[in-house]
């Protein structure tokens, strides 16, 4: 099964309640207290799950304690899967894919230097723990967050007009955003992701050490980089395959020339022995 049907599927189970986009109302029941390990805001209206950014700020800023349940929840995903869940289920991830597969200028191997990779750095350390320790803002959902937008604000405001009354200069400032955003998603695979994401990042450092590896053989490895020119992340392969800035999608394994054999994909057993 492709890994876009994977996507698909992951998108309906997290959105079963697509009928609340009429109302601008978002599902408050007990899934929410279970964060499903993608970027998706816990206001837009269909959605069923928590999201774990969100949860890890809110419980940062107004319980002024470590959110243990929420990072619990992502070591254990990340221990299994590694960042897979990037590549599978993220809705975010999904859209980003979808637009830039249609957009007239688009690029297959535009990316920005090397060190932009540490934006999303700033943006865990910064925005989605220091500013909210200091209870000034869920800083990351709040300022920068472009799935808030995209999947709970703009439906939301279409939909109440007592909110479209309230709206402030946060708000023009997201839209903005979010409008560079979307410019280079249709530009550059996965744009988001590779330099923004600080869910993607957390994810990333169980990749070493989960149980689900993308493996290279070393010895049929003829350093041809034809799994480089398939990545969406931009990295440099074979030898960023499971690095913290991999998706663990997989799309390397079936551009490895045949004959060469020298990538796969699944779970390591003797991980787990």
């Amino acid at each position: 099964m492709s890994r876009r049907i994977y996507q698909l599927i992951f998108f309906i189970i997290q959105n079963p309640f697509i009928s609340n986009f009429m109302t601008g109302r978002p599902y408050n029941g007990p899934a929410k207290s279970f964060c499903a390990p993608g970027l998706h805001c816990y206001s837009c209206p269909s959605m069923a799950f928590g999201c774990p950014l969100g949860t890890i700020q809110y419980v940062i800023k107004y319980a002024a304690m470590i959110p243990y349940y929420t990072l619990g929840t992502l070591s254990a995903i990340g221990a299994v899967f590694g960042s897979a869940s990037c590549g599978y289920v993220c809705p975010f991830g999904l859209f980003q894919e979808l637009l830039h597969s249609i957009s007239p200028w688009k690029s297959d191997t535009a990316k920005l230097p090397q060190p932009f990779r540490y934006i999303k750095w700033g943006n865990l350390i910064l925005l989605v723990i220091i500013v909210p320790a200091f209870g000034l803002a869920q800083g990351f959902c709040a300022w920068i967050c472009p799935s808030g937008l995209i999947m709970a604000g703009l439906p939301i405001i279409a939909a109440n007009e007592g909110i479209r009354a309230s709206i402030g200069i946060t708000f023009y400032w997201k839209l903005i955003l979010t409008t560079v955003f979307i410019i280079f998603i249709m530009r550059e695979k996965r744009f988001f992701c590779r330099y923004i994401c600080p869910l993607g990042l957390i994810l990333g450092f169980f990749n070493k050490i989960s149980l689900y590896q993308i493996k290279l053989d070393k010895n049929k490895c003829v350093t041809c980089r034809a799994c480089q020119k398939s990545c969406p992340m931009g990295l440099k392969l074979p030898e960023e395959i499971n690095s913290i800035d991999c998706i663990k999608c997989g799309e390397c394994v079936p551009s490895c020339p045949s004959k060469f054999g020298a990538l796969s994909k699944g779970f390591e057993i003797k991980k787990i022995l």
